[in-house]
């Protein structure tokens, strides 16, 4: 695990790259946001680091970093506007430092929906899209662009913060890309006791995933 600090519109933010044992895809990135910062959401979520590990065990480099006010990031919350044109300052970091890099953006509640409209900024170097119970209902995606690479959505059941019907019915109508939508029975939003299924379908989808590549 590296700690460093990349230049952003407000200011620095923290950014942490988790490394793998064994870096067996080195032009592959996972960028991850994380959940809403008015609502103690950090990189340090137990999601956003699941997603992480799921990644290193694939052999794949992981970048967690704090929108803007959280932890040692500087700035305050932007309403979503301004936790956008982070990730994105995150996501060009990225290519500044690898300029091939090929990059899987992810997120997870607020940082799902974050996720699927920075991706929208990128036509080609985001080479797939992961949403885990993106957060469609506070902060609605019907308007923004399609995604134009693959994604995967993953959602539970049982979410009680964004219902599983509102996650299926917004899936539903944005599905001309290659999409891929994991149902996960008896799964809560925050995923109390379910990390290690998360994480097993994260690493069985995308190791098939990237075999395509």
């Amino acid at each position: 695990m590296q700690q460093f600090f990349i230049q952003g519109e407000s200011g620095v933010i923290e950014t942490i790259v988790d490394t793998p044992k064994e870096n067996l895809h080195p032009t592959i990135t996972v960028v991850i946001c994380h959940p809403h910062p008015l609502f103690q959401g950090t990189m340090n979520n137990k999601v956003i680091t699941t997603i992480a590990k799921a990644f290193n065990n694939l052999g794949i480099e992981a970048v967690r970093f704090n929108y803007r006010g959280v932890g040692q990031s500087q700035g305050e919350y932007a309403d979503g506007i301004g936790e956008l044109q982070d990730t994105l300052s995150v996501i060009d970091d990225v290519h500044q430092r690898k300029p091939s890099q090929q990059i899987i953006l992810a997120g997870f509640s607020f940082g799902g929906s974050i996720a699927y409209k920075a991706a929208t900024h990128y036509k080609n170097s985001i080479k797939s899209l992961l949403t885990i119970s993106p957060a469609v209902v506070n902060f609605p995606l019907e308007q923004q662009p399609e995604p134009t690479m693959p994604w995967c959505l993953i959602q539970g059941v049982d979410d009680e913060v964004v219902s599983y019907a509102t996650v299926s019915d917004f899936f539903i109508q944005k599905t001309t890309v290659d999409a891929t939508f994991i149902r996960l029975n008896n799964v809560g939003h925050f995923f109390h006791g379910q990390l290690v299924k998360l994480r097993k379908h994260l690493e069985q989808h995308y190791q098939s995933e990237i075999k395509s590549w």
